[in-house]
């Protein structure tokens, strides 16, 4: 055990969360919501299938943080959030480890300095790449894989 590392650990994880948290508040409802908002999906409504939705709307969709893209979205539970297909209604932001390490979920998007992990490797953004369709492997323009 290393208290030190874990005590650097916390405080880099609240300065994370002061910084995600001060960029969403200032967000425009018109525009996407901030890449990193995902850390606050556990204080958000929960997705609904049935209920309609208007632009901007914010959600936790299976513990992550999600938005939708266009104004009166009918949900439906056979086209949940972030599933294929649904590119043009939902925005994913997942939720940061307590590494600050993003899972990687289909139509997230990531700002250039995120690590986002998929099958096990950890990649760092290089360039801010939004709405991901694939998966950091295939987009080495915009990730590298650490290590």
């Amino acid at each position: 055990m290393n208290y030190r590392n874990d005590a650097e650990t916390v405080v880099k994880y609240v300065d994370n969360l002061k910084t995600a948290g001060a960029a969403l508040a200032q967000s425009d409802p018109d525009s996407p919501p901030p890449e990193d908002m995902g850390i606050f999906a556990e204080s958000l409504p929960a997705w609904e299938a049935g209920k309609t939705y208007a632009r901007g709307a914010i959600f936790e969709y299976q513990g992550n943080a999600g938005y939708v893209k266009q104004d009166g979205v009918l949900a439906q539970e056979h086209q949940p959030p972030f599933s294929t297909g649904t590119e043009s209604i939902y925005g994913a932001r997942p939720a940061p480890d307590r590494d600050g390490i993003y899972p990687y979920v289909y139509n997230m998007s990531a700002k250039a300095g995120m690590r986002v992990r998929n099958q096990g490797v950890v990649y760092r953004c290089t360039s801010d790449c939004p709405d991901m369709l694939w998966p950091p492997s295939e987009l080495a323009a915009h990730f590298e894989a650490e290590g």
